[in-house]
């Protein structure tokens, strides 16, 4: 895979895992009085799993500007 597609990539991913990390959140801390218990206890497993995903997608990310030769941040 080329690099800049590798960096467009895990660009997205990052933006769609943050965004589905924030409604998960939402629902798990903000709506947890609404929900069933075992809803909110999947909410709270999926909030580690996008936090996981989200790192990896960075890292992709950092590996996709480092073989572009960019600055790593």
């Amino acid at each position: 895979m080329k690099a800049e597609t590798l960096l467009r990539s895990a660009n997205t991913a990052m933006v769609v895992f943050l965004t589905l990390f924030i409604i998960v959140a939402y629902g798990a801390w903000g709506m947890e009085a609404e929900l069933p218990l075992m809803l909110t206890a999947v909410l709270h497993f999926l909030q580690i799993l996008l936090a996981g995903l989200f790192k990896v997608s960075y890292v992709v990310r950092l590996i996709a500007q480092n073989q572009l030769g960019q600055v790593l941040r």
